[in-house]
């Protein structure tokens, strides 16, 4: 946080986000679950985000969003927000206004102190993506989307059910000083991405952690499905979203995961033949 501070030169208030009805919330409820969560108008200014959280249903999670968001990022480093929370950590979103990744969301967590005001300073650059609760791998960062950022949120899925309470007093951009150049990176390839999720994937299922492996495998499939599709044959596709529905019925943690690896290894060698 130090640093951070001693390198922000300006911020900008998002003054809109202290009125509740510019929020909306998307709950567990949109998959079955039962929690309940609402905005108001907080006393003091600024909203309060509120409710109960529920696992019942296969549920666990509630949230808020605000599209109420600067038209512009251009030198923004951070998002700055003073919180007055219950001492659960919570989850701050970013999405896009992008189509085809409509589906990824990007998040930091953050932790908040029991009726205490807290400013919690959000790096873009520390932002991961997910989609339905996995990491993304081989996403763009954040910091390469800033001009098109769609909406901010708060979300809360800590597993642990019962009344939740978070006061957003303010939120604002922080502008950086100007970073130095660097040189861009080459897109990662579906072949490295396919590659990564086995070197990672093997070692976990050799000791006994077939579920993990599972989920590295399941990933990375989603990954490529989403970030680059016209990388991939209709044949290709078709493979690997079957291999992702055959392996929501497998009986084991072990089935799974080489449902799973089969379809990236047939995948992988028909990229090969294709070269």
């Amino acid at each position: 946080m130090w640093l951070i501070a001693m390198i922000m030169t300006a911020a900008f208030a998002w003054n809109d986000t202290e009125n509740a009805a510019n929020w909306y919330v998307v709950n567990d409820t949109v998959m079955g679950g039962v929690s309940r969560s609402g905005v108001q108008d907080a006393t003091g200014g600024g909203v309060t985000f509120s409710g109960t959280l529920s696992l019942d249903n296969n549920g666990g999670f509630v949230s808020t969003r605000t599209e109420a968001v600067p038209a512009t990022w251009e030198g923004i480093e951070a998002i700055k927000m003073t919180v007055r929370g219950d001492g659960r950590r919570y989850i701050a979103t970013v999405r896009t206004q992008n189509r085809s990744m409509r589906r990824i969301y990007y998040r930091q967590s953050f932790d908040t102190t029991a009726g205490e005001a807290t400013e919690v300073t959000l790096p873009l650059g520390d932002f991961d993506a997910y989609t339905y609760g996995r990491r993304v791998a081989g996403a763009p960062p954040l910091t390469d989307l800033t001009d098109q950022v769609g909406s901010f949120g708060i979300m809360l899925a800590d597993k642990q059910p019962g009344p939740f309470s978070i006061e957003i007093v303010n939120i604002s951009t922080l502008e950086g000083d100007a970073p130095a150049t660097m040189e861009a990176l080459e897109p990662t390839s579906i072949g490295a991405v396919l590659t990564q999720a086995i070197e990672m994937g093997v070692p976990l299922y050799n000791g006994g952690r077939a579920d993990r492996c599972g989920d590295v495998y399941e990933t990375a499939i989603t990954s490529v499905l989403l970030l680059a599709p016209d990388q991939l044959s209709a044949s290709q596709q078709t493979r690997l979203i079957r291999a992702l529905r055959m392996a929501q019925r497998d009986d084991s943690a072990s089935d799974r995961a080489w449902t799973l690896r089969r379809a990236i290894d047939a995948t992988m060698l028909s990229m090969d033949s294709d070269n």
